[in-house]
């Protein structure tokens, strides 16, 4: 179980989270929703130790609630990497030399298409193949948390629904917790349990998928709703 106390999270006068207390259950895959600079990305990027809170904490607890250690895997929208690395540099440095000619590492080449892409400079990818990779990078390690920050974005929908039905499957046989920044409803309908909407640093309204389509008809309705009646302006 993930566990938020008092989350709070400021630069200089600009509170970017306010107070944040939350639960996050085993295996439980939930999506962070909101306009920009609701706080979602921030609120994320503190779960997976990437950024500090201001106040506040973030443990990792089994079920009989004693903190443990979680191996977390993070999707970022860019990486920087010096001049020259490919792919395969990276792969050879997290996973050895022989790990390409391992069954698992032959099917996650397959299905992030990045056969052709291993020997180029990272810099000279377009954004579509980075996001690609960096995906790829994020699941190598088998994380017990995996962070896709706009997973879709930059991909043709082929390529979309390719990743997110392998995402879904992947998830589900590693019993992983999933935690997701996205603008994609339909994604998110299919990858989350749960959906958290972040308004000006606090927690807006938190609700299952199945309460979501039951009373809205589907995700993308209900945001269609919040931002025309509680933020102010046509989504």
């Amino acid at each position: 179980m993930i566990i938020l106390e008092n989350i709070s999270k400021h630069y200089g006068k600009n509170n970017v989270l306010k107070d944040i207390n939350l639960e996050i259950k085993e295996s439980e895959s939930v999506a962070f929703l909101g306009a920009n600079g609701s706080g979602k990305t921030t609120l994320v990027e503190i779960i997976s130790g990437v950024l500090k809170p201001s106040s506040g904490k973030v443990m990792f607890v089994n079920n009989k609630h004693e903190k443990v250690k979680k191996t977390i895997g993070v999707q970022f929208q860019d990486g920087y990497w010096p001049s020259g690395t490919t792919p395969m540099d990276l792969i050879k440095f997290y996973k050895g030399r022989g790990y390409l000619e391992t069954d698992e590492g032959q099917k996650l080449i397959d299905v992030f298409e990045l056969k052709n892409l291993l020997k180029k400079e990272i810099s000279a990818l377009s954004g579509g193949q980075r996001q690609r990779f960096n995906c790829f990078l994020s699941i190598l390690n088998d994380p017990e948390i995996l962070v896709l920050d706009e997973l879709v974005t930059g991909l043709d929908l082929k390529m979309q629904i390719k990743l997110v039905n392998f995402l879904k499957g992947w998830k589900e046989e590693k019993k992983i917790n999933l935690l997701i920044v996205s603008h994609t409803p339909e994604e998110v309908e299919l990858l989350c349990d749960r959906v958290l909407l972040l308004k000006d640093g606090e927690i807006y309204s938190d609700q299952s998928i199945t309460e979501i389509i039951k009373n809205n008809g589907s995700l993308r309705k209900m945001l269609v709703n919040y931002f025309k009646d509680v933020v102010g302006y046509e989504a």
